[in-house]
């Protein structure tokens, strides 16, 4: 099954974290096909804290949608994330934001993701990917509309594209384009 998920760290260096990030989906059964490339944002919090940098890639598993939060959960812990206060700093912090099969809700998640579609730093990297994907159709969709519609929801919020981002023999290289 295809997932877009979102990934961002704002806590010491964050390109290893994302790699790390990468590299443990990998070792945890998620193929990751495809990556965005790295954006940097400002928090969306009030709270003083570094900027984020942000990835969203493409992956598969034959995880369904509550075993592969657990396992996104899991890594964020084995990469020694600490919950402080809501929307505060993090070393690594992973999201599921669309599903192949559209909507899931339970009491642990809701895809979509309730906040995608209000953050700049998920969805240009989440268009990025699947712009010119046949995933996620209704997705690209609903997203482009809200960046047409709704342009007050982002008042404030800062990104910017900083270089593509690629995987080649677990380290980070700039992609040719």
């Amino acid at each position: 099954m295809k997932y877009l998920l979102s990934l961002g760290s704002n806590i010491g260096n964050g390109l290893k974290n994302l790699t790390t990030a990468i590299n443990l989906l990998e070792e945890n059964s998620v193929s990751v096909d495809e990556c965005s490339s790295i954006y940097c944002s400002s928090p969306i919090s009030h709270v003083s804290q570094s900027d984020f940098l942000n990835v969203s890639v493409l992956a598969e598993t034959e995880m369904q949608p509550e075993q592969l939060l657990e396992t996104l959960k899991d890594i964020e812990k084995e990469m020694g994330r600490k919950k402080t206060f809501l929307k505060g700093p993090r070393k690594i912090d992973l999201d599921i934001i669309f599903w192949e099969k559209g909507k899931h809700e339970s009491k642990a998640l809701s895809i979509p993701h309730k906040e995608a579609m209000r953050r700049l730093f998920v969805i240009f990297p989440s268009l990025e990917i699947i712009e010119n994907s046949p995933h996620f159709e209704e997705e690209k969709t609903k997203l482009h509309e809200i960046l047409e519609e709704e342009k007050e929801l982002f008042i404030g919020q800062r990104i910017e594209k900083l270089c593509p981002f690629e995987m080649k023999e677990n380290h980070y290289v700039r992609k040719n384009r």
